[in-house]
């Protein structure tokens, strides 16, 4: 239990830090929206696959990402809310990613079976 409540901690503190890094190079247009509609969501899927691998549930794995993406559009304007649309394609890709992570384990279990 005490290893489910770390990775997913760990989750939420990863991408967290990329996406207040994202934010911080707000001034750059360019590199800031391939870091926030492709960057952010496609680490987050991968970060949801890996921890639904190790045993998470696929539901508790996609949440995170956006919420802590949210975090850190709250932080970084000090209070003015960030852009709903890059929120929505990481919570998107996320679930995505834990779906995936969820079909590899069931696939595995069945190969063993």
């Amino acid at each position: 239990m005490k290893k489910h409540i770390f990775r997913l901690l760990l989750q939420f503190i990863f991408v967290l830090s990329v996406s207040l890094i994202s934010y911080l190079l707000r001034p750059l247009r360019v590199i800031f929206t391939i870091l926030i509609y492709i960057f952010i969501p496609l680490f987050s899927a991968c970060t949801a696959c890996r921890i639904v691998k190790k045993g998470i549930n696929p539901y508790l794995a996609w949440i995170l990402p956006p919420i802590s993406e949210t975090i850190a559009g709250f932080i970084i304007s000090m209070g003015i809310g960030p852009d709903p649309l890059p929120i929505m394609i990481t919570a998107f890709i996320s679930l995505v990613g834990s779906a995936l992570g969820d079909v590899i384990n069931k696939t595995l279990k069945k190969g063993k079976s």
